[in-house]
């Protein structure tokens, strides 16, 4: 396995102007603390320096990888398949990954269901729109996969249902180990049942506070969708059994990248993810 981080793990990382870091600077600050690849997550924005489009950037920032001696992991995009018009937004975002050298692409599902129905009830008509963009990223040699993720789409037997019913070989799920929680899921139980249809893996861990414990989030955490509280930490310490659930992916044949996210809203963000990153080498 190879380790890979997101970009969205550097969102609290400023610069000298105190504005976040650009992309140019997370891939070079990801090959310092000792990451084989990065992953760009929220699509990709062309700054205003920049003279050319999205996909003249795409190329501009594989460059600025390779020359950093880093791997293009994956392109994550936000994606609400029932809006009008998005199967066309996520072929040009499938254009867009293509151009970073992405050879996978997540998009989200949806942010919740229309009154009166319900996510198992939309998985027929999620699977045919996931099913033209796969099609259409697949000539472009981009695989694409959804993420637990959301609160919707974020069981684990949702995801596994979803992915059953769309049936594309070009398509698959990204495991996120730690967002199983954002769903009162055990995280080890959920991975086991998402781990053969994993196309991508994003190692992220919680400290968790139930709501017997406190009926109200404490400083920094957010809730479930139980009514529980979670706070994004440094792998290895929060209560993600991040160990077994990488045994778990072995176990399943997974042998692609293994991506840190961390979310945690206090500590330094770089020593929180090298800590993360050792932790990780020492599971993997």
């Amino acid at each position: 396995m190879k380790t890979s981080v997101n970009t969205y793990s550097f969102s609290r990382v400023q610069g000298k102007d105190g504005q976040r870091i650009s992309l140019t600077e997370m891939v070079a600050t990801a090959k310092d603390i000792g990451f084989d690849a990065i992953e760009f997550s929220g699509g990709l924005e062309v700054p205003g320096w920049f003279k050319g489009g999205r996909e003249e950037f795409g190329r501009y920032m594989a460059g600025v990888c390779r020359e950093n001696g880093l791997e293009v992991a994956a392109y994550l995009v936000g994606a609400d398949l029932l809006s009008p018009g998005i199967v066309d937004k996520l072929k040009r975002e499938a254009e867009t990954a293509a151009s970073l050298g992405a050879k996978t692409m997540r998009h989200d599902i949806a942010g919740n269901a229309p009154e009166g129905r319900t996510y198992y009830d939309l998985i027929p008509f999620f699977a045919e729109k996931i099913n033209e963009v796969t099609e259409y990223a697949k000539t472009l040699g981009v695989r694409t996969c959804t993420e637990n993720h959301g609160y919707f789409s974020q069981d684990s037997d949702r995801v596994v249902s979803l992915c059953k019913a769309v049936g594309n070989s070009n398509f698959g799920l990204l495991v996120d180990f730690g967002n199983f929680m954002c769903a009162d899921q055990i995280s080890v139980n959920a991975v086991r049942e998402a781990a053969p249809y994993a196309v991508h893996v994003h190692a992220k861990d919680f400290k968790y506070v139930s709501k017997e414990e406190s009926e109200t989030a404490p400083p920094g955490y957010f809730n479930t969708r139980g009514g529980n509280h979670l706070m994004g930490c440094a792998l290895g310490e929060g209560v993600v059994d991040v160990a077994a659930c990488i045994e778990i992916m072995k176990d399943a044949g997974y042998d692609g990248y293994m991506t840190v996210e961390f979310e945690g809203p206090f500590g330094d963000p770089l020593s929180e993810i090298g800590k993360g990153l050792s932790f990780l080498k020492k599971c993997i």
